[in-house]
């Protein structure tokens, strides 16, 4: 495909307007919460020392074999729609497995079920 002329330096020119005047906006991008994006950095293993502040530090609990090494991904946008339908790489990298939410004495737990 050929794109017009003038058509980079154009969208270029949107892209850098978008960034000088919207600096809160480009470091935290809006997810579609009917979309999966990645919350990895979202969740703390639990058996990780991090854990009994999880709740405290807005992180959520998983109990999976690969803690939070691999991949999760939720829809929802955590704020005004809560994470739901969460999944966590596999571990042979080939597909993904449910994160089923339980609650438990510890609190809200995400737990791998292959």
């Amino acid at each position: 495909m050929r794109w017009p002329a003038g058509f980079a330096a154009a969208l270029f020119a949107l892209g850098v307007a978008g960034v000088v005047t919207s600096p809160v906006a480009a470091a935290r991008p809006v997810a579609d919460p009917h979309q999966y994006s990645d919350r990895t950095a979202e969740f703390v293993p639990l058996g990780h020392p991090d854990a009994r502040v999880a709740a405290e530090s807005g992180k959520k609990l998983v109990l999976s074999p690969y803690g939070a090494r691999r991949s999760i991904v939720c829809r929802g946008d955590g704020e005004s729609i809560p994470l739901y339908d969460c999944a966590q790489e596999d571990g042979l990298g080939l597909g993904w497995a449910p994160l089923h939410r339980t609650d438990t004495p510890v609190g809200e737990v995400w737990i791998y079920f292959p």
